[in-house]
């Protein structure tokens, strides 16, 4: 079973009498495992994607498919249930909660599905290690680096075993270095634990190990070689 289909997916705004077309009948599937790079220059639609794929916004025509569910037909309640058990987001501003530790932080996910048990809590201490942050499991997010940060991101978006992981720039805060640190962390826990990620870019150093890539563009999402 495909891990996200795209039909004929459509989504424009209106502004004034202009209808302003962000994106035009895309179609594509992705499968279960694989990793996909999105590029696209600014503006050409690629946060909006995102949005329509986690349940976020809602497109003016077409269908989203994760992993069989058609979120268009889902209320934004059950869209916002489902994104929470079922999608992992990693975040171009890390998006942590300050008044809560690294850990707690890693464990939100569970505890909006209800399972922040003791099962989940070894799982949390096991992703931090992953991470090299198990000494900070009790320290609050602005004592980290930005790279820092975004590995606890990381690892909270694996925590619930979600179907598919969104990454929108996540490297985008960070200097080169650490982005390309970052990189290859997700890119390890990622393979390592056999999930399907879409990864937002639009710089051509972030290809690293895709197995595919694709750039949204006016004729649609179009396949991408690189030697």
């Amino acid at each position: 079973m495909p891990a996200l289909e795209l039909v004929n997916l459509s989504k424009s705004y209106w502004k004034g009498n202009t209808e302003h077309i962000i994106l035009k009948n895309l179609n594509t599937t992705i499968e279960a495992g694989e990793y996909i790079v999105l590029l696209g220059r600014s503006g050409s639609g690629k946060s909006t994607l995102l949005n329509l794929v986690a349940g976020i916004d809602y497109p003016n025509a077409g269908e989203v498919r994760v992993d069989d569910t058609n979120l268009t037909q889902l209320s934004e309640e059950q869209r916002t249930l489902f994104r929470r058990r079922y999608l992992g987001i990693v975040f171009q501003f890390f998006n942590l909660i300050p008044t809560l530790t690294v850990e707690e932080n890693v464990l939100l996910p569970l505890a909006l599905n209800d399972q922040n048990n003791s099962q989940g809590q070894r799982k949390a201490k096991e992703l931090l290690q992953e991470i090299g942050l198990s000494d900070r499991a009790y320290s609050s997010p602005d004592e980290l680096s930005g790279g820092e940060q975004q590995r606890v991101a990381i690892a909270r978006a694996l925590i619930h075993d979600p179907v598919l992981i969104l990454a929108d720039e996540p490297t985008g805060n960070l200097d080169f270095e650490t982005g390309q640190q970052v990189l290859a962390l997700l890119d390890r826990m990622i393979k390592q634990k056999g999930k399907t990620l879409i990864m937002v870019t639009h710089s051509l150093e972030m290809i690293g190990q895709a197995d595919r890539v694709l750039k949204l563009g006016s004729t649609g999402l179009i396949p991408e070689k690189f030697n």
